[in-house]
């Protein structure tokens, strides 16, 4: 609509500036007066229209936000509200972080990783701190390749084993050619200092801002998953909003350990969802 307006202001103009031409021979200087009038008037609606434009342009940014709500883990923007602007985390049936209890059922799958070294590459989302990975590192799940793409952490743990949390979790997200994602857990018991997040640590920063990338400091993520591979397995979500569903999980039994000081130093007190409903799912195990 702007643009018609400006191509008929273009048009008008050319028009006038002719007219002053040709009138000026013959009319003297009382017509001239009042063309330039005319003039003045169209450029006051050229500022008009540059000013709507600039005007829509603000509207747009202010429903864009108004479409992309914020979100907490307390208070008002609290996972007890993620709901009302994600539908999906008050209304979905397989919905995460559970609280593992038996029966347990019997897994089919098999998992096992092949993580690569790389630089460490970390940011701060004003969640939580995510650790961005070189593509190479894999999950096999059966004989079906998973990339890892980023892991992150939480506390407390979001998964309890028996209504029990650890100190932290990490969750290993990985994606597969069709987009499906799994995301390996690892709990982390408190106890003696771990080295690998000491180096993470280091280099994170303490509040929400742009990605960090130390090509000095370089990390496998492997070095921060126990030997023992055994797991709890069960279909979920997304633990933030939008909480989208058809996530498989593997939460391993054996926990590593952090230090109660380098547990301290994470930069949130508490980022962890609530246990969600199992609804019926079952819980497997290998």
């Amino acid at each position: 609509m702007i643009q018609i307006i400006l191509i008929a202001i273009a048009t008008l103009l050319i028009v006038v500036s002719t007219t002053l031409g040709f009138v000026n021979t013959i009319k003297g200087n009382a017509l001239e007066k009042k063309l330039i009038a005319i003039s003045t008037g169209i450029n006051e609606l050229k500022e008009k229209s540059a000013a709507s434009e600039e005007l829509a342009k603000n509207l747009g940014g202010e429903q864009k936000k108004q479409v992309d709500p914020h979100w907490a883990y307390d208070g008002d923007l609290g996972p007890a509200h993620w709901g009302v602007d994600y539908p999906v985390c008050g209304t979905g049936q397989s919905q995460s972080p559970i609280d593992i209890r038996g029966p347990f059922e019997k897994t089919l799958h098999m998992i096992s990783t092949a993580y690569t070294t790389g630089p460490l590459q970390i940011i701060n989302n004003g969640h939580t701190l995510q650790v961005k990975v070189a593509p190479g590192s894999k999950m096999m799940v059966n004989a079906e390749p998973y990339e890892l793409v980023q892991f992150h952490f939480h506390r407390p743990s979001e998964e309890k084993i028996d209504g029990t949390p650890q100190a932290m979790v990490i969750h290993f997200v990985h994606k597969n050619e069709e987009g499906k994602l799994v995301v390996l857990g690892v709990l982390l018991k408190e106890g003696m200092e771990n080295q690998i997040i000491k180096s993470i640590w280091a280099n994170a920063p303490q509040i929400a801002g742009p990605m960090v990338a130390d090509t000095k400091t370089t990390i496998n993520p492997n070095d921060l998953l126990p030997t023992e591979k055994s797991f709890f397995e069960f279909s979920g979500s997304l633990t933030t909003p939008p909480c989208t569903e058809g996530v498989t999980f593997f939460i391993l039994k054996k926990p590593m350990h952090i230090s109660k000081e380098q547990v301290a130093a994470f930069p949130f007190s508490m980022n962890a969802r609530p246990s969600q409903p199992l609804n019926g799912r079952k819980v497997l195990t290998n």
